[in-house]
């Protein structure tokens, strides 16, 4: 299910926007190199766009370092629509909606499609600690995935990023919030002509979560494996 790919996408994202910044010049924000986000829990607004088809959806995620994440999206009403969680390289997503359930590693994703959506993903999400590399201007580097990208910096938080093929990903609206320099925005334009768009709102960052936080219930929903997500549109 396409939704569920976003999803997973928007996820990736999130997990990492202490890293980024606000393009629009601003008086700096003070911070202290190198802190960084352990623990974040937010209201978020979801969007994604491709041509003249578009979807949208409000909810809330919790995150805690290095790799335990989960999305709740809600409907208009208010009750639980889809939930995700992921922990480490393996990843569960519930549809309420339609009782079933999804589990199983990132790596029997599909080499294309839904596949490729989760290597952008964890592109977007690879940035420098703040503080850690230039504190304004531009410079090349290869990534941790073997890419070749361009990223600018100011005031030590990643502005922006591309690559040579047209994709972008840009931070924007820079809040610090418990002393840790926090990117309430990002918006990613692909080389195909999508856009998608995080807005976080209500952060809370560095306080404690219950690992019961992280604990999906599947009783009584259908579960299939992950891969079966490219058969699910």
């Amino acid at each position: 299910m396409k939704r569920h790919i976003f999803l997973l996408f928007l996820m990736a994202a999130l997990s990492q926007v202490a890293g980024c910044a606000l393009f629009t010049p601003k008086p700096p924000l003070e911070y202290r190199p190198g802190v960084q986000v352990d623990t974040l829990s937010a209201a978020v607004s979801l969007s994604v766009t491709k041509g003249e088809q578009g979807m949208g959806a409000n909810g809330f995620m919790l995150y805690q370092r290095p790799d335990r994440m989960r999305m709740v999206v809600l409907s208009p009403f208010g009750t639980t629509l889809m939930e995700t969680v992921v922990a480490g390289d393996q990843v569960t997503v519930v549809d309420n909606s339609k009782g079933m359930a999804f589990r199983g590693a990132l790596a029997e994703l599909p080499q294309q499609r839904e596949g490729d959506t989760w290597r952008q993903a964890r592109w977007v999400m690879e940035v420098p600690a703040p503080g850690s590399s230039l504190r304004d201007g531009s410079l090349e580097r290869t990534g941790s995935m073997g890419l070749k990208e361009r990223v600018t910096f100011e005031n030590g938080l990643v502005v922006a990023k591309s690559l040579a093929n047209g994709d972008e990903a840009h931070y924007n609206d820079y809040e610090v919030v418990n002393g840790v320099p926090l990117a309430t925005e990002i918006i990613m334009y692909s080389h195909d002509g999508g856009r998608f768009r995080i807005k976080i709102t209500e952060p809370e960052v560095n306080t404690e979560l219950s690992p019961e936080a992280f604990t999906l219930h599947l009783d009584n929903l259908t579960v299939y494996p992950l891969s079966a997500l490219q058969g699910k549109h």
